[in-house]
């Protein structure tokens, strides 16, 4: 009879496959900022909605932008999540969510900035729904939106959203990869050693979650470099033999550490947090990082994996503005729309 670990392990090993045949089915999101797709978008809006005789000459408000743009406005979006989450405290990996949400709707057709705006609230409204056991109340997001959008507005667009992505709102993410592959690979490394490492590989998938680049990129392939890189960033403090068993526990997934995707992923995974968080460290030769952590953020994802929720401060009121204001006057999040 097997053990309860054996079953156990066999039981994540499954869990990982299906994450794995998830990601490269209904999740994946194609590169809708290159100009092929967006032609593609373009002419399905025209077959669409033909221009007529009578039609009003187009505005900044009516006129899908160009994909410079686009990738302007998810920053612009993805910022504002992180800085709600955080001052609601609620889980972080509602953002990751949320923009794959979003993402995949953005790559179904042309948005205005507006359209494009209430999406990108719609999808963290979703998303806190599907994370979280605490809710992000209606009256608290429309304070958010300083009267820019309405409680209709946000429904109907939820609507619209899940017919548009039949539904599926529930992939996979890179965390989700990460927490599976660390919790059954690394048994032996002494629990302080472990939770940094889970801290950093959390940290470095929401890096990711920030940057275009990583959007066509599976989760499984951003998890993999996550890893590798917060193995290098913790001094290398994991169980030898746990390292060997984390290799192969990924090629029983079926996954590859050396493929060239996971290895894109890590090298910009490395150049990222240098430039955001280890501005004040000093890193040597070997890709070693001594000192204290730098106080550089990335957009959106407070100071570093040691400066997260613990560190919230308390919200006193959501001004006419939709700004959250702490206690002490400070402003933490502004809603702007795109």
């Amino acid at each position: 009879m097997p053990s309860p670990h054996t079953i156990a392990a066999t039981e994540q090993i499954e869990r990982l496959k299906v994450m794995k045949r998830q990601e490269s089915t209904h999740y994946m999101i194609p590169d809708y900022l290159s100009p092929e797709w967006q032609a593609r978008l373009a002419e399905a809006e025209v077959s669409d909605h033909p221009p007529t005789n009578e039609s009003t000459p187009p505005t900044n408000e009516s006129t899908p932008a160009s994909s410079s743009a686009i990738e302007l406005w998810r920053e612009k979006i993805c910022e504002w999540c992180y800085n709600v989450v955080d001052h609601y405290e609620l889980p972080r990996e509602s953002v990751s969510v949320a923009m794959n949400i979003l993402d995949r709707y953005v790559s179904s057709r042309l948005l205005t900035p507006k359209t494009y705006t209430l999406a990108g609230v719609t999808a963290i409204h979703i998303a806190v729904k599907l994370v979280s056991q605490y809710k992000l109340c209606m009256s608290h997001l429309l304070a958010l939106c300083a009267g820019k959008i309405t409680a209709d507005d946000i429904a109907s667009m939820e609507l619209t959203m899940l017919s548009a992505l039949s539904w599926r709102v529930s992939g996979p993410t890179a965390a989700d990869f990460c927490g599976e592959l660390i919790d059954s690979s690394f048994t032996e490394t002494t629990p302080h050693a472990l939770n940094g490492l889970h801290d950093m590989a959390r940290y470095l998938t929401e890096l990711a979650v920030c940057e275009y680049f990583f959007v066509t990129r599976k989760p499984s392939s951003i998890a993999l470099a996550s890893i590798s890189y917060a193995i290098e960033l913790t001094n290398d403090h994991v169980h030898h033999r746990d390292k060997d068993r984390f290799i192969s526990r990924v090629a029983q997934v079926g996954l590859d550490i050396v493929d060239d995707e996971v290895t894109q992923c890590h090298a910009r995974l490395r150049v990222m947090y240098r430039k955001n968080v280890a501005v004040n460290e000093e890193v040597d030769y070997d890709g070693e990082v001594r000192g204290d952590r730098g106080q550089g953020s990335p957009t959106g994802v407070g100071g570093g994996p040691d400066n997260t929720c613990k560190k919230r401060k308390r919200v006193k009121e959501v001004d006419k503005e939709g700004r959250l204001i702490t206690e002490h006057g400070e402003e933490i999040a502004r809603f702007s729309p795109v």
